[in-house]
């Protein structure tokens, strides 16, 4: 079995590949280049289609490559996610580079936090903190669920309240789990119900990247997403140091706007926070993903530390009837450096417009 990938109109530099395949007969397998370097390779599906995925470490735009695939022999997986009593642990490379919170003492879970290769901390965690207490690391909200607010927390809050935790995959490539929430009223009246995907790389340049998708169900009833400004469905909030105000920060967007006066409720397909903790300049980006209702997205960031992707509080309600559901995909990159040193625009190239693979038995 072979695989030929191109590059296409973009240099390639540890860029996730999927490809649809057959399952290899081996338990284990790589895919070898024509020089004999082995790259790590990992069944799994995606949108319902088996494939192979593997990083591509190098590709010039223009340029194929040839890869055969080959048994690899059984090891510790690099990546790894463990699920434990309120919380999974995901973990690269042999240790914890974040987790999923989901304790019953929170209103909603949070994804964090994240940290740069030096382990400068990027996302704020502060449980204490009075200024948007709700703010904690990266979660998946919105702001008016059949008028139930589900991200900030006054007294008569939503709730989003885990029921499990499964398809748990762990690899050389790459560790992916899901979750099943429940999203409810203060009184704990179901409002729908969401299956939320996370999926982290084994990215080799010490950089964080990680796949995540929501879909919400409207299982309950005709479900209305209202006009607001809180509202992602996902957003983070970035660690004390690291805002523009008071911090040392700066964002930009993929259309070149710089700070809160030009980026607030403007459209870009992604949009990178970044500044100085410890000595170490790093940040984070969220990247839009081309699929979404309403691509590119607006967006909600503020000189004070929040990102989020919102397209709801101009463009309005959007429901989702009875029945149907509703499916919002982006790519997360924790870095190190700037937007440039990170090469944000380039990431957002692979994940919007991939290399081109097909298997050949």
């Amino acid at each position: 079995m072979k695989i030929l990938v191109s590059a296409g109109l973009h240099t390639r530099v540890n860029c996730p590949v999927f490809v649809p395949a057959a399952k290899p007969a081996y338990d284990r397998f790589a895919l070898r280049t024509p020089g004999g370097e082995r790259l790590p390779a990992q069944y799994t599906e995606q949108d319902g289609v088996g494939g192979i995925l593997f990083l591509l470490p190098w590709l010039r735009a223009g340029e194929s490559l040839t890869l055969r695939v080959v048994k690899a022999a059984g090891r510790t997986p690099a990546c790894a996610s463990v699920a434990c009593e309120d919380r999974v642990s995901i973990r690269l490379f042999g240790r914890e580079r974040c987790g999923y919170y989901f304790g019953r003492d929170l209103a909603k879970p949070y994804l964090g936090p994240f940290f740069d290769r030096y382990g400068s901390q990027i996302t704020r965690l502060d449980l204490k903190t009075a200024e948007h207490p709700h703010h904690r690391c990266f979660w998946f909200s919105h702001g008016s669920v059949n008028g139930v607010d589900t991200w900030n927390e006054p007294e008569d809050h939503g709730y989003i309240r885990n029921e499990s935790v499964e398809a748990v995959e762990n690899g050389d490539v790459f560790t992916a789990f899901a979750v099943r929430n429940v999203w409810t009223d203060h009184d704990g009246k179901p409002l729908c119900h969401d299956l939320t995907r996370i999926r982290f790389y084994a990215m080799p340049d010490g950089n964080t990247v990680a796949d995540v998708s929501l879909t919400l169900f409207a299982d309950c009833g005709d479900v209305v997403l209202g006009r607001t400004k809180e509202a992602g469905p996902v957003a983070v909030r970035m660690n004390h140091n690291l805002t523009v105000k008071p911090g040392t920060g700066r964002f930009e967007n993929g259309c070149g706007g710089i700070n809160e006066d030009e980026i607030w409720m403007k459209r870009a397909p992604w949009c990178d926070y970044y500044g100085t903790e410890k000595g170490h300049l790093c940040g984070f980006a969220i990247l839009d993903n081309p699929e979404n209702e309403g691509h590119p997205c607006y967006w909600h960031a503020r000189d004070y530390g929040l990102m989020a992707p919102n397209n709801f509080y101009i463009p309005g309600d959007r429901r989702i009837p009875a029945g149907e559901s509703m499916t919002f995909r982006y790519r997360l990159v924790a870095h190190s450096g700037n937007t440039r040193d990170a090469g944000i625009a380039a990431r957002f190239a692979d994940y919007a417009a991939p290399p081109a693979a097909v298997c050949e038995e």
